[in-house]
């Protein structure tokens, strides 16, 4: 015979359930035969008292094992104090602890979780507040979780590296941002120290500079070349200001007092003269490894094209510079709009290499009209360092007002290229 375990009860406040884990979860929401307190987030301000069960928790941690069960174990006549942790982030380790789940893990509670699961030893949370956290990453947000990120690189170092890829792929966008002055000195350290960053050093130089103004004021202190130097400390070395130009270096850091003058004639030097003085700055280019790219074409009117090549302006993808080139090819029986992606190679090598997926795009004026589009994967070398087609669309169809490829009020034309780039090799 069957017995059914929820038909009686254990006492006034205690029902009897049927399953474990809803038992242990019951001690947890209810605190009965709880015998430890932890009085937590004194440092936050928000003092909050949890209740719970020592061979509960020492069961599921070492930390707490060693605490509760050890040679030395804690008092627990009074609450344990635990003053640097958030009282939700310790409410997602007690939730953890006791029923393998957390319940409102969130950008907001997340790194405090993150740490306060390395700290009592739970490494299945910190997967799961690693696993959380790089699905949210974007663009948009890693600067806000950069700081974060830093100070828990040690327990969850796939964040960091995540957020540091996503900076280093983000053209020069992340340097005009407004969160990228509001990031702290070892954050702005670990951005500088990459060599992967796709912008070029003048554009770093300016929005360093931009940081420690911004930290200056934070401080309540004179934006002074003395005290921006200060704040920088030694971010200031991780800039490069070997690789700027002569004019870049004159007009930037050292007429805004960021180097000091004998800083900046030994750059000079290094860059001119034929006995090179030792400089405290790296002289070694950035990889500009950025692998994917978007490179848009208008053609001013395309009444005006010729049988000569126009070119867009190059973008910069895995240290290459690729660039859109079109021509009116009126050779053919059928005169066509002739439509390639180009790559130009790595300045110094003969032998380079790079495989390419693109999407060559015709984007029409009028919304209904579909965009033209074709797909092209090569491998891009010196002796092949263009593809697309000769044939893309014929002269007449591009030219029909009713298609609406061409803008009626100007004649021009928008073309545009998604590309995808695998590592280059070759380069010397």
């Amino acid at each position: 015979m069957s017995q059914n375990l929820t038909q009686s009860s254990g006492g006034e406040n205690h029902p009897v359930v049927a399953k474990i884990g809803d038992c242990v979860k019951h001690l947890l929401d209810s605190g009965d035969m709880s015998d430890v307190q932890f009085a937590v987030g004194r440092d936050q301000g928000i003092v909050k008292i949890f209740s719970a069960h020592r061979i509960i928790l020492g069961a599921r941690s070492a930390v707490f094992h060693n605490m509760f069960y050890g040679s030395l174990p804690e008092n627990c006549t009074n609450p344990i104090n635990i003053p640097d942790v958030h009282p939700d982030a310790f409410a997602n380790i007690l939730s953890y602890i006791y029923t393998d789940a957390v319940k409102s893990l969130n950008l907001d509670n997340l790194f405090g979780t993150l740490g306060c699961a390395d700290k009592y030893d739970l490494p299945l949370l910190v997967v799961m507040c690693t696993d959380f956290i790089l699905a949210e990453l974007s663009i948009d947000n890693c600067l806000d979780v950069l700081d974060s990120a830093v100070h828990c690189a040690v327990a969850a170092p796939s964040i960091l590296e995540k957020c540091l890829c996503l900076i280093d792929e983000s053209a020069e966008a992340i340097w005009v941002s407004e969160k990228f002055c509001a990031i702290g000195q070892e954050a702005l350290c670990a951005i500088l120290q990459r060599d992967t960053l796709t912008a070029n050093e003048d554009i770093i130089c300016l929005a360093v500079n931009e940081w420690a103004v911004n930290m200056c004021a934070r401080r309540d202190i004179d934006a002074t070349s003395a005290n921006r130097r200060e704040v920088l400390g030694r971010a200031l070395f991780l800039i490069r200001f070997p690789l700027l130009t002569d004019a870049q270096l004159l007009d930037g850091p050292a007429d805004s007092g960021l180097l000091l003058q004998s800083e900046g004639w030994d750059i000079y030097r290094y860059k001119h003269a034929t006995t090179k003085p030792r400089l405290s700055f790296c002289t070694e280019p950035r990889q500009n490894v950025r692998a994917e790219g978007v490179i848009n074409y208008t053609i001013p009117d395309i009444r005006e094209l010729r049988k000569a090549a126009l070119y867009s302006d190059p973008v910069n993808v895995r240290k290459l510079l690729w660039n859109i080139a079109v021509n009116k090819n009126i050779d053919r029986e059928v005169p066509a709009l002739g439509f390639y992606l180009q790559c130009d190679g790595y300045a110094g090598s003969d032998s380079w290499a790079c495989q390419v997926a693109a999407e060559l795009c015709l984007l029409p004026w009028k919304p209904e009209t579909p965009p033209v589009k074709k797909q092209v994967s090569k491998l891009f070398n010196k002796n092949a360092h263009s593809k697309g087609s000769s044939k893309y669309i014929s002269m007449e169809e591009l030219l029909d007002p009713a298609k609406g490829y061409i803008n009626p009020t100007d004649f021009s034309l928008r073309l545009q290229i998604q590309m995808i780039a695998d590592l280059p090799t070759g380069f010397k």
